[in-house]
């Protein structure tokens, strides 16, 4: 017997002054990092999230880009480089290809306002599915939030 593989849901970008897909967003987040990850809730909510821009797919999935000087921050002081971060993919939409939906999403959004690339820190267990979406990991591992991390980006052009 095969397995019937579910369609992701449709994703759209958002930016933080819709609070309806805000409310979404911090949602799923909770769920997937809060709960299932016992990230702590003030490592989580740093922020930045009404800097940024999201991908949504309601009731599924999310994804942030940061922009600008809080991902020139995070990625070692870089400004054509935008930082991919907070991907979460509830459980019940696992599976369906939607966390490689987001990442695309983003990485048009960053694409779409001139920028060379994406970097990202990577939960370890998830470097390969990343790596299949062509990021390259570098630098030496490291904690966040009490999770392995490594850093790894993708550029577009030099």
């Amino acid at each position: 017997m095969t397995a019937v593989r579910r369609a992701a849901p449709a994703i759209r970008v958002v930016a933080a002054d819709d609070a309806d897909a805000m409310a979404a967003v911090r949602a799923i987040r909770h769920e997937v990092f809060v709960v299932e990850q016992s990230v702590p809730a003030e490592l989580e909510w740093d922020g930045k999230d009404g800097r940024a821009v999201h991908a949504l797919a309601p009731g599924a999935g999310t994804g942030r880009l940061l922009l600008g000087a809080d991902a020139a921050a995070k990625n070692g002081g870089d400004p054509d480089l935008a930082v991919l971060g907070r991907l979460a993919v509830l459980r019940s939409a696992r599976g369906t290809g939607l966390g490689a939906l987001l990442v695309r999403a983003l990485e048009d959004e960053a694409a779409g306002l001139g920028l060379a690339g994406v970097y990202l820190e990577a939960q370890v267990h998830a470097i390969g599915f990343y790596r299949k979406l062509g990021y390259d990991a570098f630098g030496p591992g490291f904690q966040d939030a009490g999770i392995a991390h490594r850093a790894m980006r993708r550029t577009w052009r030099p």
